[in-house]
């Protein structure tokens, strides 16, 4: 892949006492925004530059190797610049006059004015107990819908001291090109909710690190654990909570030494990683392209909702970020039927300099500081914060990147009324670690292709790793997306979408946070390894292509309908209770799908009284083969689902809470 590189050179002026506005570059070609700069980082190093100080005698020039590590002297002088080879430490500036009396300059360095404030870069020339206090203060203040964001990455090295804690919208990320490059002492995220509930630990994600002890990943949906080593056991409940149950998370590409327990997650998608031997889980676990042994001979269907797929059909592992004496984006290459984890072997793929991204800020950029750099065949790489687009970012060239840090969040405004993201029908773009929120109403939130053509994307698809939609929840007043994510290229891959109609928080209700669809796929040879669809008032998911897909399916129906007749579906000329959650359309010939769940909630709050006649609606056709499917019904004050598949399957209606499982429906076959 090759990227129009222009030089990331940027004037500089730390001004004694205050630390100028950040600022991009300005390029006579091209209309990007225009601000003040701080710091010139060039091929030969840096220059610091700062303004004469009245009555300053001289200056002192310090620097340090790490956030807060000790700053040692580099020059006492009288001139107002100082050159360095030392491009990534961090410099400050003393001014002193005839009396000795100091003026200090902020703390200035690359990694802030490239990353901003959101984005904590570490050293392991870092106090460690420095960083932990760092990391604390961000995790002490954020809540479940907060519009606080946080990136921690790690330069290579050893961090065996720390005992880090994890919450909403934080990701930790390791900057070594190995898992084994940087080490964590402990890490864990606990129950949110009282009694250590982890239903509601969303929006948070950790990869490319070692930790070394056992591990607490209580969590649930819009979570990533990646490319991770845990020399230790890990544990997917909170292990102190007298409520320890979760529902669903993601697991790629690690190792697990010890043992995996699932404690009572509901369900869990487990993609090409390796333990030492895993016990429990409850309605719908999935593994896929994964190496590991099991508790016992029983974790097999139909002694165990279990399914268990030998390999990965098609895959390219997230991008990561790391450090080499600069700063590289890692895409990892596309690989077919794999198993097991892919950072054990020589990487194989492309790197990319930083140089290549626009690195964009919440507190700068808008939608048009966004597209013009888009325009000029920039990747994208989203600091946390929230962007506020009034218009669609808009991605017409092949091989774009837009990657996320601290789970960047893309909001739509009451001006924007289309889509948040729309990608064109090209080869190869890659969109990973990114929320998008809805506004007040809108088209949707992403689309892939404006319309399903018959242009092949096989030998480079575009890929989305952790992407995740929200509809209501985080703000007051009322929201509207027709049909969140549209996908009409072929080819696309989907590794991990958590895709929300809220059913808790503010702007919440039936009438208030309106969503007619979550997931439309119209293209063919669609892949999507864990597809978690909720609450939406139609169809959840439909599937309109040929040759869809899918292991892991998690939906749960909406909790608001405010009575029956609100919430009534048409099928072959009958009318049904309800939407189906999954559905083919009648015309697909060939579809894929192992390990779907659909779960029934009534709300305790409403106490209303709904049914669902069918959990998952198929066509009989030859090609439509679907296996290991289940239905759930929590805390019911009456209704249910009457079918798990069509008119099939054993149903959990007026008030019987539980869960039923059925073995298969294989071109118009069902088998119990």
């Amino acid at each position: 892949m090759k990227k129009k590189i222009i030089p990331f050179a940027l004037c500089a002026i730390i001004a004694c006492g205050l630390t100028l506005p950040l600022a991009g570059c300005k390029n006579d070609e091209i209309p990007l925004p225009v601000w003040e700069q701080n710091v010139v980082v060039s091929a030969s190093g840096e220059t610091v530059t700062w303004e004469d100080v009245k009555g300053a005698v001289k200056y002192e020039v310090y620097s340090a190797d790490g956030r807060f590590a000790e700053y040692k002297l580099e020059s006492e002088q009288t001139e107002t610049e100082f050159s360095s080879s030392k491009k990534y430490a961090y410099y400050k500036v003393n001014a002193i006059d005839a009396d000795g009396q100091t003026i200090s300059t902020e703390q200035y360095s690359y990694d802030y004015d490239t990353f901003g404030k959101n984005t904590k870069v570490y050293s392991p020339a870092d106090p460690q107990q420095a960083i932990q206090e760092d990391i604390y203060e961000f995790y002490n203040n954020r809540g479940q819908f907060s519009k606080e964001r946080f990136a921690a990455l790690f330069k290579p090295g050893d961090y065996n001291e720390l005992d880090l804690l994890m919450s909403y919208y934080m990701t930790f990320s390791g900057l070594g090109q190995s898992p084994e490059d940087v080490e964590l002492g402990k890490f864990n995220t606990k129950g949110e909710l009282a009694g250590g509930n982890a239903t509601c630990n969303f929006w948070c994600g950790i990869d490319n690190i070692t930790v070394n002890s056992t591990v607490q990943w209580a969590v649930s949906q819009a979570t990533s654990f990646r490319r991770m080593k845990v020399n230790g056991g890990m544990h997917l409940t909170d292990q102190n909570g007298k409520s320890a149950w979760g529902s669903g998370g993601f697991i790629a590409d690690s190792v697990v030494t010890g043992t995996l327990n699932a404690g009572n997650q509901q369900q869990w998608l487990t993609r090409n990683s390796q333990w030492g031997n895993w016990v429990n889980g409850d309605i719908n676990m999935v593994y896929v392209g994964c190496e590991g042994k099991f508790n016992d001979n029983s974790y097999v269907w139909p002694n165990r909702r279990v399914t268990n797929l030998t390999t990965t059909s098609v895959m390219s592992e997230k991008p990561y970020m790391f450090f080499d004496n600069g700063y590289y984006v890692c895409l990892p290459e596309l690989k077919k039927e794999s198993k097991g984890v892919s950072w054990t072997e020589e990487f194989k793929g492309d790197i990319i300099s930083i140089n290549d991204f626009y690195v964009a800020r919440s507190d700068r950029d808008t939608s048009a500081t966004l597209n013009a750099a888009l325009r000029e065949n920039y990747h994208i790489l989203f600091t946390p914060g929230i962007y506020n687009l009034d218009r669609p970012l808009t991605v017409e060239n092949e091989d774009t990147i837009l990657m996320g840090l601290g789970l960047a969040t893309l909001k739509l405004t009451d001006k924007n009324s289309d889509t948040g993201i729309r990608i064109a029908d090209v080869d190869g773009v890659r969109i990973s670690g990114i929320m998008l929120d809805a506004g007040p109403s809108s088209n949707s939130l992403m689309e892939i292709g404006e319309k399903k053509t018959g242009a092949s994307h096989a030998d480079n698809p575009t890929v989305l790793n952790d992407v995740y939609f929200r509809i209501g929840g985080a703000d007051k007043g009322n929201t509207f997306v027709d049909k969140t994510l549209i996908i009409n290229s072929n080819d696309v891959v989907g590794d991990n979408f958590w895709v929300w109609r809220a059913d808790h928080g503010d702007g919440v209700g039936w009438d208030v946070n309106r969503a007619t669809n979550g997931v439309i796929v119209n293209a063919d040879n669609v892949t999507v390894y864990g597809l978690m669809v909720e609450h939406f008032q139609e169809y959840q998911t439909i599937w309109n292509g040929e040759n869809g897909f899918v292991a892991f399916y998690q939906s749960e129906t909406p909790y608001d309908p405010p009575e029956q007749s609100a919430w009534k579906s048409q099928w072959k000329g009958n009318t049904y209770d309800g939407w189906a959650s999954y559905k083919v359309s009648d015309n697909v010939q060939k579809h894929t799908a192992h390990g779907l769940g659909v779960y029934y909630v009534a709300s305790s709050r409403l106490k209303n009284v709904f049914n669902l006649d069918h959990g998952i609606e198929l066509p009989s056709n030859a090609g439509i083969h679907v296996e290991h499917m289940a239905i759930a019904n929590f805390l019911t004050y009456g209704g249910g689902i009457y079918h798990i598949v069509n008119e099939h399957g054993e149903s959990l209606t007026d008030s019987k809470s539980g869960k039923k499982q059925f073995t298969s429906f294989i071109g118009g076959t069902a088998i119990k």
